[in-house]
């Protein structure tokens, strides 16, 4: 006599439901990524790549010496705007469907792509062919 589990399988398999494939099957979830992320879609990699030397450069930038208001305020925009580029790039993604495309990625393939070599196909001449081309 067949068990429970024989049955339920055989069902399964008539009705087009059953796993064909032998063996352990192993489900990863979609927000299982291998980098460490500090917050949502801002890896460590990107971290020390994007807003560290961002960071480095503000400091560098505040500590120039014309301190008065007026010119700390200017700083203050520059700084503000630099770092939020910096955030922005590290933590963008351009194609929402693919998470693991970064926006550096992207326009390193744009950069290659567009510096690639332009191959034309010009159309052959007729031996033939005696007729005046404008």
């Amino acid at each position: 006599m067949a068990s429970k589990e024989e049955v339920k399988e055989v069902l399964m398999e008539l009705l087009g439901q059953g796993d064909s494939r032998k063996g352990k099957t192993f489900v990863f979830p979609d927000n299982v990524d291998r980098s460490y992320n500090i917050v949502k879609g801002l890896s460590l990699v990107n971290f020390f790549k994007f807003i560290l030397p961002a960071l480095v450069i503000a400091i560098i930038i505040l500590l120039i010496p014309p301190y008065s208001s007026g010119f700390m305020m200017i700083k203050m925009l520059f700084v503000a705007l630099l770092l939020l580029v910096s955030f922005i790039f590290a933590v963008l993604r351009p194609i929402t469907s693919r998470p693991n495309i970064t926006y550096s990625n992207y326009l390193q393939q744009i950069f290659n792509y567009n510096s690639r070599q332009k191959i034309f196909f010009l159309k052959p001449n007729k031996k033939d062919d005696f007729r005046v081309h404008p």
